[in-house]
């Protein structure tokens, strides 16, 4: 064999590891991707969950709220008629 053939194996060789090493680098990229897939639908998972949390918190603060305000009509109205009251003297 002459030198002309050696470097072609050799040329043969380098190409064939590295189109193995290419391979072996896409196929941990492939594995990385779907593994980056799977966490990000765990991700969006707990975060459709915390969504639901957030909006049944929601409306629970909104009924609070709704029920202090009718609270607080009901206190001013009293406020208001123990004021009226004392403005017209109870007649003693």
């Amino acid at each position: 064999m002459n030198t002309d053939d050696m470097d072609r194996l050799t040329i043969l060789e380098r190409a064939q590891l590295l189109h193995d090493a290419t391979l072996r680098r896409h196929g941990e990229l492939l594995d990385r991707l779907d593994d980056a897939r799977v966490q990000h639908a765990e991700a969006m998972q707990g975060l459709r969950g915390i969504q639901e949390r957030q909006h049944a918190m929601m409306e629970t603060l909104t009924g609070i709220a709704a029920q202090h305000q009718e609270r607080m009509d009901r206190l001013q109205q009293t406020l208001d008629a123990i004021k009226d009251m004392l403005d017209r003297g109870d007649g003693h």
